[in-house]
Parts: structure tokens; sequence; C-alpha cells
């Protein structure tokens, strides 16, 4: 019975740093999906954040006596607040009849600093309603 213990040890012994060599192996492939999944988190963030922020321009630009100037503030300050304002710019276009609001957000200004995934990819978003006019009513 001591004899087999003593082989059994002796077995072990030879792979006594595997688990290390293993975990170094694959340790960073983890830690890449890992950070991956984090920064495509934060582009669905900012995808969301950039529909609300267009629908809120409009909201303001299309209610009678709105201007595009104001379209242009409500985005900007709806972005601001959620802290990805940098680097957006804006376009509010206005007619009679409607009101675009677009505007575009670069991914590596407003990154968590891992922006290796999404270099050089701009966010997109815009939206047209309809305007008010004087004496509309339901």
């Amino acid at each position: 019975m001591k004899q087999m213990r003593r082989q059994s040890k002796a077995r072990r012994s030879g792979r006594t740093g595997a688990a290390a060599v293993e975990m170094a192996m694959v340790s960073p492939i983890i830690f890449l999906m890992f950070m991956g999944a984090i920064e495509m988190n934060n582009l669905n963030f900012i995808r969301n954040t950039a529909a609300n922020a267009v629908y809120e321009g409009a909201r303001s630009a299309m209610v009678s006596g709105g201007t595009v100037s104001d379209g242009d503030a409500a985005v900007m300050a709806y972005l601001a607040k959620v802290g990805v304002h940098h680097g957006a710019t804006v376009n509010t276009t206005m007619s009679t009849q409607v009101v675009t609001v677009e505007v575009t957000i670069p991914m590596n200004l407003n990154s968590f600093g891992i922006s290796r995934f999404t270099s050089g990819y701009n966010v997109s978003q815009s939206i047209t309603l309809k305007r008010e006019t004087p004496g509309e009513g339901p």
C-alpha cells in the first residue's frame, strides 16, 4: 500500500506547474473577452442615449416657436447629462412641415479608454418629426 502512494505521488510531481501554465495561457483570452464585452455594452449605451437625445431635440424644435438652436441645445444638454457629449456633432434642419435632428458621436472620445474594439466607429442617430402648427388641436 505504501508503494502505491509513492508511485502516485511521483506521477503527480511531474505536473506541478501545469495549472499555472494553463492559467497563463487562458487568462489573456478571458481578459480580452471581458474587456470586449464592456466596450460593446458601452457602445449599446451610447447608441440608445443618442436615440433618446435626438428625440428630445426634435421635441424641443417641433413645438410652435421652436428653433433650430433649441433642438441643438436640447440634444447637447441630454448628451452632457450622461457624459457622452465629447466630440458630438448635431445637425438640426427645419422646414414648415417637419424637423429633422441628426447626431454623430465618435466612440474613440467616449470610451472607457479601451477603444481598441470600437476605434474609428461613430454612432449616428436621426429622427424626423412633424412640426406643430398654431391652431392645431386634438
